[in-house]
């Protein structure tokens, strides 16, 4: 959180220092740079906010050093479209399963839970380009519904499958 208010008062000054204001060029050259990570190649130094094996972002760390298990999501764009696409829930998930990347082949829905932490990362970091809209989780719930949640609020939800909504894969790693 620091290393991103930093960066964001680096980038504040930098601009203030481009209009000319007296004494901004000094201080945001006194700042430390903030360096996203790469961790494709080495799972043990992932952190959150980094780059991960398939080119998305890392948003969940767990396990020790030996049972290391990483969570990414998707960046922006992902499906094409400047926007995550809005599917039924089957839809969704082939959508999800469908996506890959160079480095990565295994996307898919995230569980709720995994949602959930998606949303709380998002919430903390303001990283990922995702809308205040209904995100589909892989997680049914009874016959013929899913669950969801709401990155307006991060309320939890289920729905018919045939509901539309947002789609953003997610890949593990160890």
């Amino acid at each position: 959180m620091r290393a991103r208010l930093r960066w964001a008062a680096a980038t504040l000054l930098m601009g203030m220092a481009a209009l000319g204001m007296p004494g901004c060029s000094e201080q945001a050259a006194s700042l430390p740079t903030v360096i996203v990570a790469n961790c494709s190649q080495d799972v043990s130094v992932c952190e959150p906010g980094d780059i991960g094996v398939g080119g998305g972002t890392v948003f969940l760390v767990g396990g020790d050093v030996t049972q290391r298990v990483v969570l990414e999501y998707a960046r922006a764009g992902w499906s094409g479209t400047s926007e995550d696409p809005r599917l039924d829930w089957r839809a969704a998930a082939s959508a999800a399963s469908g996506y890959s990347t160079v480095d990565a082949q295994s996307w898919r829905l995230p569980s709720q839970d995994e949602l959930n932490e998606l949303y709380a990362f998002w919430k903390r970091s303001g990283n990922g380009e995702f809308s205040s809209a209904l995100y589909w989780s892989a997680t049914p719930w009874g016959d013929g519904s899913a669950w969801y949640v709401s990155f307006e609020d991060g309320s939890g939800y289920h729905s018919f499958n045939e509901a539309t909504n947002l789609v953003r894969p997610v890949l593990s790693f160890s």
